[in-house]
């Protein structure tokens, strides 16, 4: 994980690919967040192609750094 947070618009949506450059993890990272309920999908019914908004990427940074 990066040590400074997400600079990433906290309005803007965004694949898994962009999520993982903000947070600094792995796809599998993301995915083991994502069971956990760190963060959580915008499609939540579309498992093959999840969108995440910035803001949720801005609070999941924010969760794990205080872990």
């Amino acid at each position: 994980m990066k040590e400074l947070p997400p600079k990433c618009d906290p309005n803007g949506i965004f694949c898994v690919k962009r999520v993982c450059l903000e947070l600094g993890v792995s796809h599998k990272t993301l995915k083991n967040y994502r069971e956990a309920g760190l963060i959580k999908p915008l499609n939540v019914s579309n498992v093959n192609r999840p969108k995440y908004s910035g803001q949720s990427i801005i609070d999941c940074w924010h969760k794990i750094a205080k872990a």
